[in-house]
């Protein structure tokens, strides 16, 4: 079960990659059989935008083993104009943490406590917890927007023939985030995020 499996499929989806599609694949490449999406006005994305959860957990949301929970912030999912563009990236990256290894997992509570002090204080030491933060974001916009269209992208922006506006609304993505996908090392992090 590997993120590299889900990402090789990614690249054979002709057109825009919908994130139901890349449920079925997480699902199908990795140990998670199940996942929920919920979306809750309890919380605020100015804090929070969403977060993932692993089974099993009891009531108020009952999570058998290998079944997922992703909880969105309502705000943030409804939000006009670009609601859906937000909604789609961080349910995705939120999806993409069925590929965190146990050691990344904040699956107790000494390690999630780790993970809240790393966001409240950057100056401490690196965690797993933490790094499968960055991994989530990154694979995120790997499986978002396939190589070859990003490499599209890349060429047409070098022309001057495209905006980033319009990157955005051509893969339904935050218009922050695009500068990423083209960033020159772009290709060595995701060597390295396939590969490791």
């Amino acid at each position: 079960m590997a993120f590299k499996d889900l990402y090789n499929a990614v690249q054979e989806i002709d057109g825009r990659v919908k994130t139901g599609a890349l449920t079925v694949l997480a699902i199908e490449h990795s140990d998670i059989k199940h996942v929920i999406e919920m979306w809750s006005g309890q919380i605020d994305p100015d804090a929070l935008r969403g977060s993932y959860i692993e089974g099993p957990l009891g009531p108020p949301v009952v999570l058998g083993e290998h079944e997922a929970l992703i909880a969105l912030s309502r705000e943030m999912c409804t939000a006009k104009p670009h609601g859906r563009y937000w909604r789609r990236l961080v349910y995705t990256k939120e999806l993409m943490h069925v590929f965190d290894t146990e050691e990344e997992k904040s699956d107790t509570e000494a390690k999630f406590d780790l993970q809240i002090q790393k966001f409240a204080d950057p100056t401490l030491e690196m965690t797993p917890q933490f790094r499968s933060e960055a991994k989530a974001v990154w694979r995120a916009m790997m499986v978002l927007c396939q190589e070859e269209r990003r490499q599209e992208f890349v060429a047409k922006i070098a022309s001057g023939d495209i905006t980033l506006d319009y990157i955005a609304a051509a893969i339904h993505f935050p218009l922050p985030y695009i500068h990423y996908l083209l960033q020159e090392n772009y290709t060595e992090i995701t060597a390295h995020l396939v590969e490791g």
